[in-house]
């Protein structure tokens, strides 16, 4: 199953023959970029049936801040958002609740473009290739080089678009460095186009990356709240079948990602399964909230840390977990 996605205009449908009656026919689940790693549990959930005739429509756009206005403006009923621009827009006066998460922790990776240095000081004066003005790209690698006192002043970003199209930003000249997944960044090592610097999940272990988010006037509508019940247990199941059977997940990411080979992607399911990245017990940990609220604080970038309460609604991965028990390797 192959689907090529680039906008909002190529959405494509992704429909399952009988829905329950008390199951909300359609959804519209809009996310930032074509498919890439991080929807992986959710392709899972897809591909073993795992979403009981639920008919999701998947839209793509660029950046979370475009994904943000999808989903406030009500063209979305849930949202794959970076977890610092869910922050900025509560504190704007958005109602949303973050409901559960397919990748709770980040894989990003910090490259810079082969010749142009190998250390993070090379970072000074550098191009940033990014998916837009406020989305995880474009602040992460400005809170890489507050951390280790770089002057990000001298820095420039250009909006470029998904992982692989500011890969190959990087490769093409257009930018010197990006903050790129896992997959990506060991493509463009494995073509000895681009050096690792560093890996977020070094940098601030517990930094949170996307959560999946819901207008909160939409949490009390039964048909709504039966999808997101059904979404959350399905990427539930699906990040832990990730862990326990990654070749098989891998297999079923190289469906929608037939240009990588698949020896290459199970090595990079295996990498995530590594940094344990999955929302195997629906991805909502306060702890996790609390110390990427409190680091963008302190780092200037939100006014205030929101805490837990105002951010996360647990209810339907509690249910989940009841339904499902706790994760046993």
């Amino acid at each position: 199953m192959i689907y090529k996605l680039a906008s909002l205009a190529c959405a494509i449908a992704l429909a399952f023959a009988h829905a329950p009656a008390a199951v909300a026919a359609k959804i519209k689940l809009v996310s930032a970029g074509p498919v890439t790693t991080y929807s992986l549990p959710f392709l899972v959930a897809l591909k073993k049936g795992w979403l009981d005739g639920l008919e999701v429509e998947d839209l793509h756009v660029t950046g979370d801040a475009n994904t943000m206005r999808v989903l406030l403006s009500g063209n979305a009923d849930i949202g794959v958002i970076g977890t610092l621009n869910v922050f900025a827009s509560i504190h704007s006066g958005a109602s949303i609740r973050a409901i559960h998460s397919w990748q709770p922790i980040g894989d990003y990776s910090l490259v810079l473009a082969t010749g142009k240095g190998t250390k993070l000081e090379d970072l000074v004066g550098k191009t940033f290739a990014t998916s837009g003005p406020g989305a995880l790209p474009d602040q992460l690698p400005r809170l890489v080089m507050r951390k280790h006192g770089i002057d990000e002043s001298t820095t420039r970003f250009v909006q470029v678009g998904g992982h692989a199209a500011r890969l190959q930003a990087v490769i093409g000249g257009r930018a010197d460095a990006t903050l790129i997944n896992t997959v990506t960044a060991l493509k463009g090592v494995q073509e000895n186009k681009v050096t690792v610097l560093t890996r977020l999940s070094i940098e601030f272990p517990g930094l949170g990356y996307i959560w999946s988010v819901v207008r909160a006037e939409s949490l009390d509508k039964p048909d709504m709240a039966a999808a997101f019940q059904i979404l959350t247990e399905g990427s539930i199941r699906g990040s832990r079948h990730i862990m326990e059977d990654p070749d098989d997940a891998a297999a079923i990411l190289h469906e929608w990602l037939p240009d990588l080979d698949l020896p290459f992607l199970k090595s990079v399911v295996r990498d995530l399964n590594s940094e344990k990245v999955w929302g195997i017990g629906g991805g909502l940990d306060p702890a996790i909230e609390e110390f990427t609220a409190d680091l963008n604080m302190k780092l200037g970038n939100l006014p205030v840390a929101p805490p837990p309460k105002d951010v996360l609604e647990p209810r339907f991965v509690t249910a989940a977990i009841q339904k499902l028990g706790a994760y046993k390797k």
